[in-house]
């Protein structure tokens, strides 16, 4: 016989089991939103939080009664799950895409930081270049032509040729 405070714990423990399971739905919702995954990496993430929901399900119900189902456990997951929905998921959610957010932007920083002395090299790097490009680029393009003047001819002869014959 289990005694009335007993059942309250696993009630109660079953409860605190649906608050996460919706915690971890949630996490579930952010990620998709992020990545966008296709139809199998989305059959193969399902499968995996059905999985996770599993182990956190059966999980709970070991600790708080030995792995004995009763009515009330799913009862008790149920509202865990609704309470969590309706009154944190939105707030959880917004904070965990703000941390998101800041963790990109501050990710974002940091690599300019990085980028910053190769930016400057290359800056000094480029302006002779560009210098010694803007001198150039009339004799480079001439240069560019002319060596593409021998194929343009072939072209045209095959072409030529190919007409000649067609018309016979």
């Amino acid at each position: 016989m289990i005694s009335i405070s007993q059942e309250t714990y696993i009630l109660l423990a079953t409860i605190y089991g649906g608050i996460l399971i919706g915690f971890i739905y949630d996490l579930y919702k952010i990620f998709r939103r992020i990545f966008h995954p296709k139809k199998i990496a989305t059959l193969i993430q399902d499968f995996l939080f059905w999985l996770i929901i599993a182990i956190v399900a059966f999980y709970v119900l070991i600790i708080s009664n030995q792995g004995a189902l009763r009515f009330y456990n799913f009862l008790g997951f149920l509202i865990g799950a609704a309470t969590y929905t309706f009154l944190l998921s939105h707030i959880v959610v917004k904070g965990i895409l703000l941390l998101l957010r800041a963790i990109k932007r501050f990710l974002y920083d940091l690599y300019q930081i990085i980028i910053y002395p190769f930016h400057v090299g290359l800056c000094l790097i480029e302006v002779p270049c560009s210098y010694c490009k803007r001198k150039t680029k009339p004799i480079y393009y001439k240069t560019k032509k002319y060596f593409k003047l021998p194929g343009r001819m072939m072209e045209r002869t095959k072409k030529n040729i190919s007409t000649y014959f067609k018309k016979k």
